[in-house]
């Protein structure tokens, strides 16, 4: 294997559904194979850094001393390119991995790999300039890694053939989502009353994930399922507008249902699945802003809870419809509302599909699949080059 530069905007230990696909991915390749640059972030201490097994470089890719902000990461990409002697680029996140990948092939001829999660292609697709520059860029590289095949078909309309982009799923962390965990602990911190129906849905809250949709479809699930509350976990810009529409509701029972639990520490999220009679995140495309794939749905599944996700972006590629859990219309209360109602009115029915989703993940999205599916159509190709 050649040794491989991995540039990312954002990384480790900032949590999110990207970070944690390039850490486990990055963490199983060859000792020795692999470095890491990514962005400087004066949060960070460098416990997390000190503790790995591959060097990670921290340095300024993005930032506000220069316009447009990504212009200095070629700077710092060449100078870590001809230290650490590297022989193939991985633009991992964001236009500055491309960037410099783009000028480490032209100055030292290094082959790299542009990497595509769907609200980010989405966003450089908005600017003419950026898309001018991403089609240049994507004419160059020596293929590409895209999160689902909504992802690789957007990646396919900037020029990249289909036939250079490899889907690699993100994964999922088996040790950690798994069924049968004990919820004593959430139920009391989370203040969740005993004998209720518990729907949860938990994320970063922006109105593209659907919760309002949640919200105006509790109506007809209570009048079947009065027993039932909805918990909404998470922090964000759309935490005010779900909020009033819970507190303006003209029916009492959406107050008295809904529960915003706040921000949900790694350590309950488990827990919280595993209480759970329903993971929800009804996602719907809002200009550029779309779930490129739904990392969420893999960890309620993981963890034996039915999952329902809006038919939209990558998500009918994390739900198997009808065997995993649902996929729903995005923008109609009513069809998430039947959908709900069926799981709530069959408990085998919920058993089956979170027992046939914890399958899947067990078998498709553990981490050591993952990896070797990259080692397989990235590596290896890399080698020709």
């Amino acid at each position: 294997m050649r040794k491989n530069l991995f540039i990312t905007t954002i990384f480790c230990p900032a949590t999110g559904g990207i970070e944690l696909c390039l850490h486990n991915i990055i963490k199983r390749l060859p000792k020795g194979k692999v470095v890491v640059l990514t962005n400087k972030r004066r949060e960070f201490g460098r416990d997390f850094d000190r503790w790995q097994n591959y060097p990670i470089y921290r340095r300024g890719l993005e930032t506000r001393f220069s316009k447009p902000k990504w212009l200095v990461s070629p700077f710092f990409s060449l100078w870590i390119a001809l230290k650490e002697k590297v022989e193939f680029v991985q633009a991992a996140h964001g236009f500055a991995s491309y960037l410099a990948a783009w000028v480490l092939k032209k100055l030292l001829g290094l082959p790299y790999f542009v990497w595509a999660y769907g609200l980010d292609i989405l966003a450089m697709r908005k600017s003419r300039f950026l898309r001018y520059l991403v089609k240049i860029i994507y004419k160059e590289a020596a293929g590409g890694i895209a999160n689902s095949n909504f992802t690789k078909e957007e990646m396919s309309l900037l020029g990249l053939p289909a036939e250079k982009i490899s889907v690699i799923y993100p994964g999922v962390d088996g040790s950690c989502f798994r069924s049968g965990l004990a919820t004593a602990e959430v139920k009391k911190k989370y203040h969740i009353p005993p004998e209720k129906k518990i729907l949860l849905s938990v994320s970063r809250l922006v109105s593209r994930k659907g919760f309002d949709l949640v919200i105006r479809a509790l109506p007809a699930i209570l009048e079947k399922f009065p027993n039932t509350i909805y918990l909404i976990g998470g922090k964000g810009p759309d935490e005010a507008r779900l909020r009033a529409m819970v507190e303006k509701s003209s029916d009492p029972r959406i107050q008295e249902a809904v529960e915003f639990i706040g921000f949900v520490r790694d350590a309950d999220l488990p827990r919280l699945y595993n209480l759970a009679d329903i993971f929800l995140m009804p996602s719907r495309q809002i200009r550029e802003d779309v779930e490129g794939f739904g990392m969420v749905f893999l960890e309620a599944n993981a963890c034996g809870c039915p999952v329902i996700g809006g038919r939209s972006g990558g998500i009918p590629e994390a739900i198997i419809d009808g065997e995993t859990g649902f996929l729903v219309d995005p923008e109609n209360p009513k069809d998430l509302a039947f959908k709900v109602i069926q799981l709530l009115e069959d408990e085998n029915l919920r058993k089956k599909m979170g027992e046939a989703g914890r399958r899947r993940v067990k078998a498709e999205f553990n981490w050591e699949k993952i990896t070797k599916d990259f080692i397989r159509s990235s590596v290896s190709i890399s080698e020709n080059f």
